[in-house]
């Protein structure tokens, strides 16, 4: 039985990470931030690999400029404590969860690939990047290093934009996101886990950064259309030209969840399915069905 410790396990990631990885027979120890502050060494012995899901997710961008530290603290730091806890406590691997967000804010033509080179562009995509390094440079040779850079993560009770447009979409008010087709790169929260669960385990994983993704990405506006279909509303969307919902994104201070939702993020990763032949089980309007439908649900 493959005994894996996850951290961050009381997390919108890491309860389902838990208890799927659980149904399948894997033997679980979560680490949430009692069992980090004490002595992780002693749950993490016996582990054949170690889960990074605790973090400092993203915040207002005023929080965040006024408290750079704290993702020093949360995103480097921390990490560094558990991968030395893994090392000392003879754990064959340690599974970074970073972000695709340390690639740049928007993508190429063509999207981004795995070898594509790092543009973090705020205080969580730097201090996912510094940690990444840190891992590299530190602990690599004493413990197998294996990075997965995800992009937005939906699922049920998804924080966030997600979240936001879904209980738009479900009290049926007009939004003005028509004409914004730029395609967008997601992951269904069942599909990271089952490629966490992949990477963890397969040989070939050692040494590797990671993309993953759903097989589709679909626009802003086609997310949306696909969100009223599962909730059974009529999609509700009016093509207000960019510039303009740029403007007004920016006149409420909220010009940075603009170009979350207007700019193209297109992933094209390579390395997991070639190397280890993954590709997301789950499609994604039945990911996305399954996120609504199981909002809620403890």
């Amino acid at each position: 039985m493959t005994r894996l410790a996850i951290t961050g396990a009381g997390g919108f990631i890491g309860r389902e990470f838990v208890s799927s990885t659980r149904a399948l027979g894997f033997e679980v120890v979560p680490l949430g931030r009692t069992e980090l502050e004490a002595s992780p060494d002693q749950h993490i012995a016996g582990c054949h690999a170690v889960v990074h899901l605790a973090a400092r997710a993203h915040v207002l961008e005023s929080a965040a400029a006024a408290d750079l530290d704290a993702f020093e603290r949360s995103n480097v730091e921390l990490t560094r404590a558990v991968a030395g806890a893994a090392c000392r406590a003879g754990v064959a691997r340690f599974v970074f969860v970073s972000s695709a967000g340390v690639l740049g804010r928007q993508s190429p033509p063509g999207g981004f690939d795995d070898n594509s080179r790092p543009a973090p562009h705020d205080a969580y995509t730097r201090s996912k990047l510094a940690a990444e390094e840190m891992l590299l440079d530190e602990f690599q040779g004493s413990v197998e290093i294996v990075i997965v850079r995800p992009p937005l993560v939906y699922g049920p009770d998804a924080p966030g934009n997600f979240g936001r447009l879904v209980r738009l979409v479900r009290r049926g008010w007009p939004l003005p996101l028509g004409a914004l087709d730029a395609p967008r790169s997601m992951i269904g929260l069942r599909n990271l886990c089952d490629a966490l669960r992949r990477v963890a385990t397969a040989p070939e994983a050692n040494g590797l950064r990671l993309l993953v993704a759903d097989r589709e990405s679909p626009s802003v506006a086609g997310l949306v259309a696909e969100m009223a279909v599962a909730l059974g509303r009529r999609s509700r969307l009016w093509p207000v030209p960019p510039p303009v919902l740029r403007l007004a994104f920016g006149a409420v201070g909220r010009g940075q969840d603009f170009e979350r939702l207007a700019a193209p993020f297109l992933l094209r990763p390579v390395l997991v399915p070639d190397r280890l032949g993954w590709h997301a089980p789950h499609r994604f309007a039945d990911e996305l069905r399954w996120a609504i439908a199981s909002a809620g649900r403890p």
